[in-house]
């Protein structure tokens, strides 16, 4: 089964998306939950539940839906790390006093209530809901979203200094994703290449390993990982998968996959309940990636961000930096790679929607701060960019060139 899990959920990977243990091999880890979990029944929603609209509640029916959250995060939460998926219990006592000084909440209120007790430096938590007036309350402030482009997911544009634009890596382009190992191979003979990966939100981490891997020579310190295994993680992520599908944001081609991830968590859920399993932690972390290039880069490539590069967009920018030949430069990135894996819930009482986090990633250079993102080897903004990451990548002298990646870490 662990197999299972992880042979699938990584190669779907459905995020928009930061560890104890040991190097090497995945370690499980169990960690009990403080209250008990919630049924089965109570933990699948349908889509239309996600659009409803929100209930005002009283005190009563909020702190039943506040253990409703408490228990989802218990067994569903990986957290960044070195946090710990619940608040101290003093805080939490505090809350339930709060509800109770009331006669009623508001879903306005009461949403505000969970973010500030549950927030955490995590770019992919939210709390709020659907309706005639949705709201969506971010644990971290985001970035304002980039205007929607009608362009294909992944494009090449030829000339002197060639630029590869990646502008998603979510699992619905799967059919132009898959073929980012291929250009590669292109892009690695040329004297000079710039991957523009401006506005990249992130999606499946899977894409952007093995374009990596088809453009390195030598070996990649993988990403470390904490992945939760639980009823309730599992559930969650078909909630998600579902919703996504119901919004029609899944093309036909993709629609396929969906449903095999789908069709999978359901089993696994369905297999822990069986077995009466808690929260198991599975770990990965010192893990080496090997190339598969036949020779180090001929040339040398620009990797170009800014803050709309988030999740699987910064999972690449953590592989790219440890490849000889690749500077990353444009503007500092979004900070929402901590903890992907995306899980979305509905609270029965108030309807309101909580989405969190999964599996917590942990960069191997140790660069990554979830508040501020990347900080680029080089800086550059401005309506003139693309035009100097092809001058950088074509013409830098070499000396300048070390001089910005001088502040680059080794893996840990």
């Amino acid at each position: 089964m662990r197999a299972l899990l992880h042979g699938g959920l990584l190669a779907l990977g459905l995020t928009l998306a930061g560890c104890a243990g040991s190097w090497g091999s995945p370690e499980r880890n169990p960690r009990a939950s403080t209250t008990p979990s919630p049924s089965f029944a109570a933990l699948v929603a349908s889509p239309s539940d996600f659009d409803a609209e929100p209930r005002e509640v009283p005190a009563a029916l909020a702190e039943a839906d506040l253990d409703f959250a408490l228990d989802v995060f218990a067994d569903a939460y990986a957290a960044p790390e070195g946090h710990a998926p619940l608040p101290p219990r003093a805080r939490i006592d505090e809350t339930r006093r709060v509800i109770r000084s009331r006669a009623t909440w508001s879903p306005f209120e009461f949403a505000t209530l969970l973010r500030d007790l549950l927030r955490a430096d995590d770019g992919h938590l939210a709390f709020g809901y659907g309706g005639e007036r949705p709201l969506r309350l971010d644990a971290l402030p985001a970035p304002p979203a980039p205007p929607v482009i009608a362009a294909p997911p992944v494009e090449l544009v030829e000339g002197e200094v060639p630029v590869l634009v990646v502008r998603t890596f979510e699992t619905a382009a799967a059919e132009a994703l898959a073929t980012l190992p291929r250009l590669a191979e292109r892009l690695r003979v040329a004297p000079a290449f710039v991957v523009d990966l401006r506005g990249n939100r992130g999606g499946n981490y899977t894409f952007a390993e093995r374009f990596l891997r088809a453009l390195a020579h030598g070996p990649i310190h993988a990403l470390g990982t904490r992945e939760v295994q639980s009823v309730t993680a599992a559930l969650g992520r078909v909630n998600a998968a579902k919703r996504r599908l119901a919004r029609g944001d899944v093309p036909p081609a993709a629609r396929g996959m969906f449903l095999e991830h789908i069709t999978r968590l359901e089993g696994l859920a369905a297999d822990l309940a069986a077995r009466g399993e808690g929260r198991i932690e599975i770990v990965r972390k010192g893990e080496i990636l090997q190339g598969t290039a036949p020779a180090p880069l001929v040339g040398r490539g620009v990797v170009l961000v800014d803050r709309g590069c988030a999740s699987a967009c910064e999972m690449f920018v953590a592989l790219a930096r440890q490849i000889p030949g690749l500077l990353v430069a444009g503007e500092r990135t979004r900070g929402s790679m901590a903890v992907g894996e995306v899980a979305s819930f509905v609270l029965p009482r108030s309807r309101l929607v909580v989405t969190l986090g999964t599996r917590a990633i942990v960069d191997p250079l140790g660069d990554f701060d979830e508040t501020r993102g990347f900080v680029p080897d080089l800086d550059l903004a401005g309506p003139g960019t693309l035009i100097e990451a092809r001058h950088v990548a074509s013409f830098a002298p070499a000396s300048a060139w070390a001089a910005a990646k001088a502040g680059t870490k080794k893996p840990r």
